[in-house]
């Protein structure tokens, strides 16, 4: 299994911002979120997740849902400080996004219950911190599955994630964090 982060581009000249994930990246909810020696500054940002149900390759926007049924929220983890580190040099970014337990990934929900519900909350500590409108993304995933899967194959049980917003949060230890649709709660998590 592999998690894909796809970013889509916002006008014709750019492309994409695809890196993959391994499946280590995936954090244990039912353990605290440990932030890593190596950073000091870690951030996060929410994002939508389909899990595939079939395998598929050069995958055609019209035929992209019935490639997954299953959705949910998750926050993708950087250690801002490396990548910035990474990016002045030129230098690829996996060392500051693709560590383990550096993909929170929430309980999965049927695709059809989340395009009844429209908006997500994510929260730290009990406030909320923002509440983001899902249609948007769930509209946009077809063409992120058709663009991956340009790129790669994608295997059943990989999961794709499109972030939800650019906002990046910075993640300090002694926080809990909570992401949910509605009432009912996707995920969360305590740092450490």
């Amino acid at each position: 299994m592999k998690i894909v982060y796809i970013q889509l581009p916002t006008t014709a000249q750019e492309q994409p911002l695809l890196y993959i994930k391994p499946d280590t990246a995936v954090h244990n909810r039912e353990l605290p979120l440990y932030i890593p020696d190596f950073t000091a500054d870690l951030r996060a940002q929410v994002v939508l997740m389909a899990k595939l149900s079939k395998q598929g390759k050069c995958i055609l926007e019209k035929f992209a849902p019935k490639y997954y049924e299953q959705v949910s929220l998750g926050l993708a983890l950087t250690a801002y400080d490396r990548q910035q580190q990474l990016q002045a040099t030129a230098k690829p970014w996996e060392l500051a996004t693709s560590f383990d337990s550096s993909m929170v990934v929430g309980h999965f929900l049927p695709t059809e219950r989340l395009q009844q519900e429209n908006t997500t909350i994510l929260s730290q500590d009990g406030q909320v911190l923002e509440e983001l409108p899902l249609q948007p993304a769930l509209q946009l995933l077809p063409l992120a599955l058709r663009t991956v899967s340009e790129n790669m194959t994608l295997r059943t049980g990989d999961l794709v994630a499109l972030p939800l917003t650019n906002t990046l949060y910075a993640i300090r230890a002694d926080t809990t964090w909570q992401a949910s649709v509605q009432t009912e709660l996707l995920f969360s998590i305590t740092v450490k």
